[in-house]
């Protein structure tokens, strides 16, 4: 089991995950279904206003979701999903069986509940329907993200240094912008959905996004306006902006000055 959180810690209990889940409703008497969610990620972000520095931080993220259908005379589903951290990890497979028959007990109570009422509603009981899910084909499959700067390598000295000369150039465009706010984060999100009906997916994606926000006044009056960037791709959406078939960005920088100029 690994001893910290990363995007790697997926593809390491992947197969146990596939295992607990893909035997999990056989195991109840009146177990129909179930699906595990879990998604870790790994990111950081830096924050400057008026020229400098505001605030910057890096951090993971952990956490699943689970989903149960269930039930004798009725089908009901149930759902449970919590934010775990490393603590948790030497005991996951443990939490994630803790939190199915958490979503299994929510199911049954459900479809007793439906069942009793179509007993007592008779002509109106068939509006209450089982729950049940569209016939799919299903698939086992890894999807991997885009990037050329991986989030994760850019030190977080260096997107505070960049937002700050953004922010400062914002700030010397005009005498009359009078506030400006600059953020950038970016982060790698891995997650991966397993069901009994054998779904195996696991799919990896960089998210970036830039934000700015500028306020201007001048005789006669004030004007505000903001904006955000952003895409599925790394940091190089910050720094070198996108130039793709569909999607064009420029980056940060003159994202942020056009922005001004136009507040102005």
């Amino acid at each position: 089991m690994p001893e910290k959180v990363s995007i790697d810690v997926i593809p390491q209990v992947r197969d146990a995950v596939f295992d607990l889940v893909s035997s999990y409703p056989r195991s109840k008497r009146f177990g129909k279904y179930a699906d595990v969610r879990l998604e870790v990620s790994e990111g950081k972000g830096a924050v400057a206003e008026n020229g400098m520095d505001k605030f910057s931080a890096e951090d993971y993220g952990f956490a699943f979701g689970v989903r149960v259908l269930a039930g004798d005379k009725a089908i009901a589903p149930g759902y449970f999903g919590e934010l775990i951290g490393t603590a948790d990890l030497p005991r996951l497979n443990q939490r994630l069986r803790e939190a199915l028959d958490h979503a299994y007990e929510r199911a049954s109570a459900s479809a007793a509940s439906k069942a009793a009422a179509r007993e007592r509603f008779g002509a109106l009981a068939g509006s209450l329907y089982d729950m049940t899910l569209a016939p799919i084909e299903v698939r086992q499959d890894t999807v991997d993200g885009t990037w050329e700067l991986d989030p994760r390598e850019v030190p977080l000295e260096d997107a505070s240094k960049y937002v700050r000369e953004v922010s400062e150039r914002v700030k010397g465009l005009d005498s009359g912008v009078v506030f400006n706010y600059i953020s950038a984060a970016t982060q790698l999100e891995r997650q991966l959905f397993v069901s009994s009906e054998g779904a195996n997916i696991q799919q990896t994606m960089a998210v970036t996004q830039g934000t700015c926000f500028v306020v201007a006044q001048g005789p006669e009056g004030a004007q505000e306006l903001y904006d955000f960037t952003g895409h599925q791709r790394g940091w190089e959406l910050i720094t070198h902006g996108i130039q793709e078939e569909f999607i064009q960005f420029d980056h940060l920088m003159d994202f942020s000055l056009e922005i001004a100029r136009d507040t102005i």
